[in-house]
């Protein structure tokens, strides 16, 4: 990115850089139009005409502004394509010589120039997977690169959607799907983000089953729990399961959702999951105590559990009021949850206008096909037309737990073919 940088700078003095003199003039012209200072000896460094260092953020948002725009980042987003292009074909080239190491030292690179390398890695990882390269995909999960910069949630859910998917349609072997979790970056980043309700009794069952046999698998919990919603999903007995305070306390906000929400699958511990607000509460979390909510928002739909639905809603709008739902897809969740609470407590116009609210393409990819039963479900029972039926049915087919059959049969016969009644 930098090299296109430096071309773009030759392109507008008019001449190339080649010795000192052009520095200096460059230096003079780049104050002149711009009113700040590129030392000449910088230039000459950024040029390859002395010693070369990395080059300082302060000067590439100079060096952009001189050639028209408000900073390096506006530079790199905004620059003509040619720019991404040449970096993606480069590391296409990369790939496709199976040279690791010089994909690591390109990666290292752009992320040592504050690029976001995301969508590199992103590429990287579904294209590993489409060909089975396993091995090499490994080291890149190994990688020092991959997890010093890959922190946060957002980039892991982004990263964890974008390649899980995947999985879906790919077959592999059982040394393959043993190589592949090898590495904690698979387990955290993918297995843990891309969690595939629709895909409980297939090839997700099987990352489940070999996680849970994992000896030295730290997230044994949140396998648990799965293992205990895909029983209740194909009408078998859970398990129970319950943990410290201790432990309670040192689980991410999800995860602590989760754990609470196993409670609402065997009825006789519902009492349990209302400890929720204890930890909700807790300042432990401040601005992120929203997350513990999302799972107890599905599993309150899967279970049609009036209470629970009445109280997170209570919960949520508390939050609601002194803060926006940063997340799209926690917000559209909510919206689905209270559109079965309305309609199964007679307030059919409330429900039916909650409804209108849902946009699905906010709902997270790995829920997406698992949710979209519900939301044409709750359309079927709303507004009984053909289309909402067949599409309810048609979603049926693809999230094929025996529960949904009950849930279907029981709940969609509930209201009368003229819900308008029921206000």
């Amino acid at each position: 990115m930098e090299g296109i940088l430096k071309k773009a700078v030759e392109k507008k003095f008019g001449f190339k850089i080649v010795n000192r003199g052009d520095c200096e003039k460059l230096s003079e012209v780049i104050h002149e139009q711009t009113s700040k200072n590129v030392n000449y000896n910088t230039l000459r460094r950024i040029y390859g005409l002395a010693k070369q260092v990395k080059t300082r953020k302060d000067t590439l948002d100079v060096l952009s502004q001189y050639i028209g725009y408000t900073s390096y980042y506006h530079y790199v987003n905004a620059a003509p394509h040619e720019i991404s292009w040449e970096s993606r074909l480069h590391l296409y080239e990369l790939k496709d010589n199976k040279d690791t190491k010089a994909l690591l030292l390109f990666l290292e690179q752009k992320s040592q120039r504050g690029e976001d390398i995301v969508l590199p890695v992103i590429n990287l990882i579904r294209e590993f997977l489409l060909a089975k390269r396993i091995h090499e995909l490994n080291i890149l999960f190994a990688s020092e690169v991959l997890n010093n910069t890959i922190e946060t949630y957002n980039q892991k859910l982004i990263i964890g959607n974008s390649a899980g998917i995947l999985l879906r349609s790919i077959k592999l072997s059982k040394q393959e799907i043993n190589l592949l979790c090898k590495t904690p970056f698979f387990g955290a980043t993918i297995f843990e983000i891309f969690v595939d309700y629709s895909f409980l009794n297939g090839y997700y069952a099987v990352f489940l089953k070999y996680f849970r046999e994992k000896k030295d698998y730290k997230n044994k919990l949140f396998v648990k729990c799965l293992l205990n919603l895909k029983s209740f999903l194909n009408n078998e007995k859970i398990k129970n399961i319950q943990i410290s305070d201790t432990q309670l306390m040192e689980l991410h906000p999800i995860l602590i959702g989760r754990y609470f929400s196993n409670f609402l699958l065997a009825k006789k511990k519902e009492a349990h999951f209302y400890k929720i607000k204890t930890i909700a509460n807790s300042i432990t979390f401040l601005s992120r105590d929203y997350e513990i909510y999302y799972e107890p928002m599905v599993i309150a739909i899967v279970t049609n559990n009036l209470k629970v639905q009445s109280w997170v809603i209570e919960q949520i709008e508390k939050h609601l009021s002194k803060n926006a739902y940063p997340e799209p897809h926690y917000l559209e969740t909510y919206h689905l949850m209270k559109t079965w609470y309305y309609a199964q407590t007679g307030a059919i116009e409330k429900a039916k206008n909650v409804f209108e609210k849902i946009n699905i393409n906010n709902f997270i990819l790995s829920y997406k096909t698992f949710l979209l039963f519900f939301y044409y479900a709750a359309g079927y029972k709303l507004h009984q037309t053909i289309e909402l039926k067949e599409r309810t049915e048609n979603y049926l087919k693809k999230n094929p737990y025996k529960y949904f059959t009950q849930f279907y049969n029981n709940q969609i016969t509930l209201l009368s073919k003229d819900p308008a009644k029921h206000d």
